[in-house]
């Protein structure tokens, strides 16, 4: 009998090793264990899953008091997002009820990342909470340091978090750059970035508003300037060592870079604002293209099988570039500026668009992949800054006018 029992207790901890490496947070893991914004810790924008490649309507809407900015996350079958109201939320992925909501004492304007059943998440408030999924139960916060103020109108979120290899990357008040043990809350490192040419910008300031990119053991930012009286928005894109923060390489002063860049094996990729869209080697952080088909953009691109899928503010307009030459393949014009992030499921991309002047006329696109054409749109209640994200044929995404919509 001792025996068997040691046998079952061997055969017990195979099976919990193996689970847990089937929770691996490497930058590459498939794993239901894992989500974020933009859909991975590298921000590929690719969601392995089904979107609605038909119209059939709002299949529930979930209303919160405050504006959602705040790109939804599923996992394990609930939405999680945040909202303008101070409150973050749980909802029913099939019917829209509510799971639970947890109130801090500032807008929430950045995107959760949830791992092993534990949502981590930044608010107004300054603080970063880590809750238990199923319970909403305080695990930690930790109190992050400087100010984290929007620049001007249209700085419109905060940085999300990243998580790889049990770190939670995020970007704070004051440029200063986080890295935070997951399960702890401890600093692991913590770095105060700077703009390129630091000796003219120095005393101006800026934020940390892209959310940053994990691959390969570094992570990617952009950083977000302005001077008012020089009418300049300066920004760069800056490389760190993932496990010390040690910096790699700083990109040249470019404009200000509030989009959150995606990579690939060769080149990181991001818009800017007044600025065409920009590629560098990966490595280097050298120039390797440009394209002017998007010259002022706050939407976050996307990329699979080597398209890249990026919104215009300026334009109105989705554009899908190869990531190779930095060449147009196609154009879509929208009824208004594209500030949230597209996704696709590698046969459709979807994307949103708004009216910066304006609380109202959002809407929401279904397009080919391969050539841009439309399969569908909805107009929606109110404008659209928050990122869609789908999962088995539904589309979740958030609105000014205080709900989330689920669309099948």
């Amino acid at each position: 009998m001792l025996k068997i029992k040691a046998l079952f207790a061997c055969c017990l901890m195979i099976i919990i090793s193996l689970g847990l490496v089937g929770c691996s947070t490497s930058s590459n893991s498939n794993s239901n264990d894992l989500a974020m914004f933009r859909g991975d810790s590298k921000h590929t924008g690719f969601i392995d899953t089904s979107g609605p490649a038909e119209l059939h309507g709002v299949k529930w809407k979930f209303k919160t008091e405050g504006r959602i900015r705040s790109s939804p996350v599923f996992y394990d079958q609930a939405v999680y997002f945040g909202s303008e109201d101070q409150q973050l939320y749980s909802v029913n992925a099939e019917d829209g009820t509510l799971n639970w909501k947890f109130p801090t004492k500032g807008v929430i304007i950045s995107s959760p990342a949830i791992m092993n059943e534990i949502v981590y998440f930044l608010s107004g408030d300054g603080t970063f909470y880590a809750l238990k999924a199923q319970s909403r139960e305080l695990l930690w916060s930790f109190v992050t340091d400087g100010k984290n103020e929007a620049r001007d109108p249209y700085d419109y979120w905060q940085s999300s978090p990243a998580i790889d290899q049990g770190i939670v990357y995020f970007g704070g008040g004051d440029g200063i750059f986080y890295a935070l043990d997951a399960i702890k809350g401890e600093v692991k490192w913590k770095q105060v970035l700077q703009l390129q040419n630091s000796d003219i910008f120095k005393d101006h300031p800026f934020v940390l508003h892209s959310s940053p990119v994990v691959d390969k053991g570094i992570v990617y930012i952009g950083l977000s300037g302005v001077i008012y009286k020089m009418q300049s928005e300066p920004g760069n894109v800056i490389a760190l060592d993932a496990l010390t923060g040690k910096q790699i390489w700083a990109s040249r002063s470019l404009q200000a870079v509030d989009s959150t860049p995606t990579v690939d094996d060769h080149a990181i990729y991001f818009g800017m604002r007044n600025r065409p869209f920009q590629a560098l080697d990966i490595k280097t952080g050298e120039d390797l293209w440009s394209n002017s088909s998007i010259s002022y953009s706050l939407s976050s691109p996307a990329i699979h099988n080597g398209t890249i899928y990026s919104g215009s503010s300026d334009q109105h307009q989705l554009v899908a570039i190869n990531a190779t030459t930095g060449e147009t393949k196609w154009t879509f014009l929208t009824s208004g500026a594209v500030h949230s992030s597209p996704v696709t499921d590698g046969t459709t991309v979807y994307c949103a668009s708004g009216n910066s002047y304006s609380d109202q006329n959002g809407f929401i696109y279904a397009l080919d992949a391969e050539t841009g054409q439309e399969k569908w749109s909805l107009e929606t209640g109110g404008n659209i800054f928050s990122s869609p994200t789908i999962n088995d044929g539904v589309l979740y995404v958030g609105n000014d006018d205080f709900s989330l919509y689920a669309i099948h």
